[in-house]
């Protein structure tokens, strides 16, 4: 009996292979072609305990950006697939070297949060690429069940394309109105007697030129992904991604100290004009490998293995600018050049899942334990300090630098055993689950700071089927996350503070209602919040990475996607959160408080209508709203509200009989200035950071498919 016989008889929910061969290349065949009338509506999803679920029966917010929705954006970066969806923010950087992000005013951590195909940690200190990839989705919210050791913002998720029953030949070009060049080609074919091999190849590369002046680079991709059904019960699969960036990186902008306790605000700078010296390089390369092995026991079990590792290098010379005059611009810009950063997660997973029945209840039961070891390496690093204006940016030339002879290394262990069963009786869905973490810390150089945690977080969750297209769903989740690692220049730098333990509770609705798919969730996340603080003094000889106290962030997320009407499709969301310390460690200032870069009103609107009168044309618009945000936790300044309106056009049509899609997308139509980032963790009052958002860019796209 072949695997994709298999997935009749174990539940789609427990394949864990992403569903039967059959029923991948139904999927990836619609991912190849946009129709007319666009659909941006989630099917199963890849995440967690949920692989192969229906969007519908998660009880989470969960929201998925498909391939149709990124290409009609014409997305190149993992920010500009997630502006889609509510509660999105770039946190403490621009855009020009890798997305920074957080949900729902929550850091999202580069180092775990970001997955390949549900499984991988993937680091995210580099533009992951998007052209090999069917989807991305983000599951909101504490993963702590099946992820470990991860912070409550949420997984995003990222599903590689993969060779399904037609053959995939296709060549792309992009470019824009800086002058960027980048070409692509994607091959996806099936070999063997019955199609038991499958192969998918993505290769892209070109000149990046930045909306920065003389902040452009390089870039390419190499992956591929191929499949192997060895018998009918055995599914091999196998992911490889090289991935390199090399761009010069826009400075940051740190906030001044207070007066009379308000932060002064720059105005914002020109965000065509180049801060950093134009060889301030980001270089980073990145290799991630991931193997899969389905194996199916009987007609009711399945055994995963899988294993990866994802690898980062890194150099980066990060400047900010510091000490200026508001009114002349004229300050001190400082630079950090860093040598031979490196991360390193190695990653193992092995799973049990299967149906039993017991009376009228169905059980589909899933048994694991994983591992994920995290190894890093600090670098090098030399500070120069040079002046600079803000506003009128000088050129600054290069000077020698020789790196002191220090590489801090770290190595974390998170492990654990998780249980989870999925209950189905009548109209209900029950969820109940476990996870038993063990986390470890290795110092770099004080084995006196090492120490273990170990755990057990539970998962209760129930989905009421309330009619065929609408279910209500409510549920508990705790997680844990790492207490993080001091940064440089506090006291206890390379110190880690200890594990913390988040509560989520969360309830809503989700319904299907004539091609239009509707979400509504209540969410409150109760979490420990670390962070720098210091007497407030001048120098930063005081600062102390340490525990601030506790944060709780309450909302409310609607979203909305799908088609509305023949001929017209959207994709939207909103969030209100109400986000605040409720207790704090050494300052009670912070009590009432709003966490800093935490908006209390994200909204998103893409529109797009195809034309009955030119058939192949569609033309979309779109709207994305940033609310107010903090500087800093003291809520000594703030940031002001924007909202940033793009205008697109596709067109398919045929090329000498193959078809050909043409993409226009103009961003930031109304060439708004606006600050993109404001403030990170830090209590005292001279370390927020500012960064500033991208002007109107014009991206143009090609793709012929043969």
């Amino acid at each position: 009996m072949r695997i994709k016989t298999l997935a009749r008889l174990i539940p789609a929910a427990l394949l864990a292979a992403y569903g039967s061969a059959h029923a991948q290349e139904k999927t990836l065949d619609a991912v190849e072609v946009f129709a007319t009338e666009s659909s941006w509506r989630a099917g199963s999803v890849g995440v967690g305990t949920f692989r192969d679920t229906p969007a519908k029966d998660v009880p989470m917010t969960i929201n998925v950006v498909d391939r149709d929705l990124l290409d009609a954006q014409q997305a190149n970066s993992l920010y500009e697939a997630m502006k889609n969806t509510a509660g999105v923010a770039r946190a403490q950087l621009g855009a020009t070297a890798y997305d920074n992000l957080s949900i729902r005013g929550l850091l999202v951590e580069n180092r775990s949060n970001y997955r390949l195909n549900g499984g991988l940690p993937i680091v995210n200190l580099i533009d992951l690429p998007l052209e090999n990839k069917e989807r991305v989705e983000v599951l909101k919210g504490v993963g702590g069940l099946y992820y470990g050791f991860v912070p409550p913002s949420g997984i995003i998720n990222l599903v590689t394309k993969r060779a399904g029953s037609t053959p995939v030949t296709a060549v792309h070009f992009s470019t824009d109105d800086n002058g960027s060049a980048v070409a692509g080609l994607d091959v996806g074919r099936r070999f063997g007697a019955n199609g038991e091999f499958g192969a998918r190849i993505n290769i892209v590369g070109g000149q990046l030129e930045s909306p920065v002046r003389d902040a452009g680079g390089d870039r390419h991709l190499y992956a591929g992904a191929f499949d192997w059904q060895v018998t009918d019960r055995w599914l091999l699969k196998l992911d490889v991604e090289d991935i390199a960036k090399d761009v010069v990186e826009q400075s940051s902008i740190l906030a001044l100290r207070a007066v009379n306790g308000e932060i002064p605000l720059p105005r914002i700078p020109n965000p065509r004009k180049l801060i950093a010296p134009d060889w301030a390089n980001y270089d980073a390369k990145e290799q991630n490998v991931q193997l899969r092995s389905d194996f199916a026991l009987n007609d009711n079990w399945i055994w995963t293995v899988e294993m990866g590792r994802s690898w980062l290098e890194r150099d980066r010379n990060f400047s900010q600018m510091q000490n200026y005059n508001i009114a002349t611009g004229e300050g001190t810009l400082q630079i950090s050049r860093t040598k031979g950063q490196e991360y390193i997660n190695r990653s193992q997973r092995t799973e049990f899942a299967g149906r039993v029945e017991t009376g009228a209840v169905t059980h589909d039961l899933t048994f694991g334990y994983a591992r994920n070891v995290l190894s890093q390496t600090a670098g090098a690093t030399r500070q120069i300090s040079v002046a600079q204006n803000l506003y009128d940016p000088r050129d600054i030339p290069e000077t020698a630098v020789v790196y002191p002879d220090r590489a801090l290394h770290s190595r974390t262990y998170d492990q654990g055993w998780y249980a989870f069963d999925r209950m189905a009786l009548g109209n209900w869905l029950l969820m109940a689950g476990a996870r038993g973490s063990e986390f470890e810390f290795e110092h770099a150089n004080n084995s006196a700071l090492d120490y273990t945690k170990r755990r057990v977080t539970p998962t209760i969750a129930a989905v009421y089927k309330l009619t065929p297209a609408t279910n209500l769903y409510a549920g508990y989740l705790e997680g844990l996350e790492d207490g993080g690692i001091a940064p440089a220049r506090t006291i206890n730098e390379g110190d880690s503070l200890k594990p913390i333990v988040s509560r989520q509770w969360e309830g809503g609705i989700k319904s299907e209602w004539q091609g239009l798919q509707t979400n509504a969730a209540l969410f409150q996340i109760e979490r420990p919040m670390n962070g720098v603080n210091s007497q407030g003094t001048t120098s930063t000889a005081d600062d102390m990475y340490e525990r601030l106290g506790e944060g709780r962030y309450r909302g409310i997320e609607l979203s909305a996607g799908g088609r509305i009407a023949p001929r017209w499709s959207l994709f939207a969301s909103a969030q209100w959160l109400d986000a605040e310390f409720t207790d704090a460690e050494n300052d009670s200032r912070l009590v009432g408080k709003r966490p800093a870069n935490t908006p209390r009103v994200t909204a998103s609107l893409f529109v797009e209508h195809s034309l009955a009168a030119l058939p192949g044309l569609a033309l979309s618009a779109g709207a994305y709203y940033t609310g107010e945000r903090e500087v800093n936790p003291l809520n000594q300044a703030q940031v002001d509200a924007f909202t940033r309106y793009d205008l697109g056009a596709r067109y398919r049509t045929k090329l000498s009989g193959r078809q050909l899609d043409l993409v226009a997308n103009l961003e930031n139509v109304t060439d708004e200035r606006y600050w993109a980032a404001a403030g990170d963790s830090r209590v005292n009052s001279n370390s927020p950071l500012l960064a500033v958002g991208m002007p109107r860019t014009l991206r143009l796209s090609a793709k012929l498919s043969f």
